[in-house]
C-alpha cells in the first residue's frame, strides 16, 4: 500500500515539476516578446502555458488502483488533459511554422527549399492525422513534430542552443507513447497485466522518461532565466511555493493514510473476535445437538444392551436431524458403539480423547480439533456429553461439525472481509479463490516466523500488514484453542491494502486539487513581490 502511495505522490511531484519548467519556458519567451512584441513569440507563450496547465491538471490524476471513480467522472480528467495538451502542441507547431529558422550560411537557397519541402511532406500528414483524432493517441505524434521543428531550427538554422529543447520534446513524445499503456489497463490477459496495470512496468518507464525530460528542460531554461534579478526572485518564490505545497500535500496525505491504516488494524482486531464468537456459536450448536440426542428416551437402554445394529440406525437418523458432520455413541469404557457417518466403523476406542474423558466423568464440553485431510487438515468443533441412566454415566455422545467454506463465506457476506481457518499453520477453509474464481486456495502454509511464534506458540493475537496469496493485506490472526487451551490452529481475517488506500483515495484527490488551485493563486503574488523587491533594490 505504501509503495502505491509513494508512487502516486511521485506522479504528482513529477507532473508539478514539468508544469513548472513549461511555465518557465513560457516566461522566457515572454521576456523576448516584451522587447519586440512579435506575434510569433506570443503564440509560443500561449503554447507553453497550455502545456504547463496540461501537466498541472494531469498531476491531479489518481490511478485506478487507488480510486475507482474520479470527481471528474469516468475519463473526464483524462479527456481534459488530452485536449489541453493537444492544443498546446498544435499551438507550438503553428508558432514554429510561423517563425521559420534563420538560414545557415552553409545552406544555399536551393538546399533550404528542398528542406522546407521535406518538412512539409513529413509534418503535414502527421499533423492532419493528429488534428482529426484529438486523443491520447495523437499526443506522441504532435510532440515528435514539435521536437522535429525545434531540431530543424537548431541544425538547419543557426539556433544551436535549441537542441536541448528538441531532445526534451522527443523525450516527452516517448513518455506519451509509453503512457498509451493506460488504454490497455483493463485487460484480463495475465501476461500483460504486470506491464500495463497502474504502477506497472510501463507506468514506471513513462514517469522515468518524463523525469529525464523535466531535467533537460529545467537545465536549459533556468540557465537563461536566472541571469535576471527580478526573474530570479519570481522563479524562487514560485518554486518555493510549489515545494512547500508539495511537501505539505505529501505529509498530509501520508498522515491521512497512516490514520486509516491504524483504524483498519484496530477494527480487524475486533472483527477477528467476531469470527471467534461465530466459532463459539458453532460449538454451542454441536453441544446442543449432542445434549438433545443424549436425552433420547431409549438411548441409555440401547447402550447398556449393546445393541449396535439398533444404535447405528438411531444414530444415523439423528445425524440427519442434527445437521452435524459426525455423531458418535460410546459406552462407559469409551468404545465406539455407533457412528452415524460411518456405520461399519465401530469398536475403536475414544477413551484417550480429552472430551470423552470428561464426559465419562459427567462433564460436558466443547473443543476444536484438527485431523488429516486430503489437501489440508480438517478443522472441526466437537462437543461431548454424558449419557446418564439415573445418576450413572453409561456412555457418551460426541457430535462434530466441520468448519468449511460455507462458514467463512457467511462471514464474508456479513463483513465483506476475507477470512480463513487454519489447521496448525495450513489453510483448511477460506474465502480465497484461484484465478478461476472457483477453486479454494486451501493447503497454503503460513510460514512467517512472527505469526507462528505469536499465535501458535504463545497463543496470542497477531495483527499487522502481511502478504497472502501474493496480495498485500492488513490482517489479524487469533489462535484456535482446544479444551486444554493449546493452540491447534488459527483464525484469520483480513482486508486488502488496496481497499484501505482506496478509502483514502477521495481525500487524496481533493487534496491534490486544492494544492493545484493554491499553486495557481500564488503565481501573481509571487510576481508582484519579486517585482517590488527588484524595484526597491534598483
Amino acid at each position: 500500500m505504501w509503495v502505491q502511495f509513494i508512487l502516486q505522490n511521485t506522479h504528482f511531484a513529477i507532473n508539478l515539476a514539468m508544469a513548472l519548467v513549461a511555465f518557465a519556458v513560457a516566461w522566457l519567451y515572454l521576456d523576448a516578446w516584451s522587447e519586440k512584441k512579435k506575434t510569433k513569440e506570443l503564440v509560443k507563450i500561449v503554447g507553453f502555458i497550455l502545456l504547463s496547465l496540461s501537466f498541472l491538471f494531469h498531476a491531479a490524476k489518481i490511478e485506478t488502483g487507488i480510486l475507482s471513480s474520479s470527481l471528474f467522472g469516468g475519463g473526464g480528467l483524462d479527456s481534459l488533459v488530452n485536449a489541453v495538451r493537444s492544443l498546446s502542441y498544435l499551438t507550438l507547431i503553428v508558432s514554429l511554422v510561423m517563425d521559420p529558422p534563420e538560414p545557415h550560411p552553409k545552406n544555399n537557397k536551393s538546399t533550404r527549399g528542398s528542406s522546407d519541402s521535406r518538412v512539409s511532406s513529413v509534418v503535414l500528414p502527421a499533423l492532419g492525422f493528429s488534428v482529426l483524432s484529438l486523443s491520447s493517441v495523437s499526443l506522441p505524434i504532435l510532440a515528435v513534430i514539435v521536437g522535429f521543428l525545434y531540431l530543424r531550427r537548431a541544425t538547419v538554422g543557426l539556433e544551436d542552443h535549441l537542441k536541448p529543447v528538441a531532445l526534451g520534446f522527443f523525450l516527452l513524445a516517448f513518455s506519451e507513447l509509453v503512457g498509451l499503456q493506460a488504454l490497455f489497463s483493463g485487460t484480463t490477459d495475465i501476461r500483460l497485466v504486470p506491464y500495463v496495470s497502474s504502477f506497472g512496468v510501463l507506468w514506471m518507464l513513462e514517469h522515468g522518461v518524463l523525469t529525464l525530460g523535466v531535467l533537460i528542460f529545467g537545465r536549459w531554461v533556468f540557465g537563461y532565466l536566472l541571469r535576471q534579478f527580478e526573474t530570479q526572485l519570481f522563479m524562487f518564490f514560485t518554486s518555493g511555493a510549489i515545494i512547500i505545497f508539495l511537501v505539505t500535500t505529501v505529509v498530509f496525505t501520508g498522515l491521512l493514510v497512516k490514520n486509516i491504516e491504524d483504524e483498519t488494524l484496530s477494527q480487524l482486531g475486533i472483527d477477528v473476535s467476531v469470527l471467534s464468537y461465530a466459532l463459539d456459536s458453532k460449538k454451542q450448536e454441536s453441544l446442543s445437538a449432542s445434549e438433545s440426542f443424549s436425552k433420547s428416551s431409549d438411548l441409555a437402554a440401547l447402550i447398556e444392551a449393546g445393541d449396535k445394529r439398533k444404535l447405528v440406525d438411531v444414530v444415523s437418523s439423528a445425524l440427519l436431524d442434527t445437521k452435524q458432520n459426525s455423531l458418535i455413541v460410546t459406552n462407559d469404557a469409551g468404545l465406539v458403539l455407533a457412528r452415524g457417518e460411518e456405520s461399519e466403523r465401530i469398536g475403536d476406542s475414544l477413551s484417550s480423547d480429552p472430551l470423552v474423558k470428561r464426559a465419562l466423568l459427567g462433564e460436558k464440553g466443547t473443543s476444536v480439533i484438527t485431523r488429516e485431510g486430503v489437501v489440508a487438515p480438517d478443522v472441526l468443533v466437537r462437543a461431548a456429553v454424558p449419557v446418564n441412566k439415573g445418576t450413572t454415566v453409561v456412555g457418551t455422545v460426541v457430535a462434530s461439525s466441520r468448519i468449511d467454506a460455507a462458514f467463512v463465506d457467511g462471514l464474508k457476506s456479513a463483513t465483506a472481509l476475507d477470512s480463513a481457518v487454519y489447521g496448525d499453520n495450513t489453510i483448511s477453509a477460506t474465502t480465497f479463490v484461484g484465478s478461476d474464481a472457483v477453486t479454494r486456495l486451501t493447503g497454503i502454509k503460513e510460514e512467517r516466523k512472527e505469526v507462528k511464534e505469536t499465535v501458535l506458540s504463545k497463543g496470542k493475537q497477531f495483527t499487522s500488514a502481511v502478504s497472502l496469496v501474493s496480495v498485500p493485506y492488513f490482517a489479524s490472526y487469533m489462535p484456535l484453542l482446544d479444551i486444554d487451551n493449546t493452540p491447534v490452529g488459527m483464525l484469520f481475517i483480513g482486508k486488502p491494502q488496496s481497499r484501505v488506500l482506496a478509502a483514502a483515495g477521495r481525500s487524496i484527490e481533493l487534496t491534490f486539487l486544492s494544492t493545484i488551485v493554491l499553486i495557481l493563486f500564488t503565481v501573481i503574488p509571487s510576481y508582484l513581490i519579486a517585482k517590488y523587491i527588484a524595484y526597491q533594490v534598483e
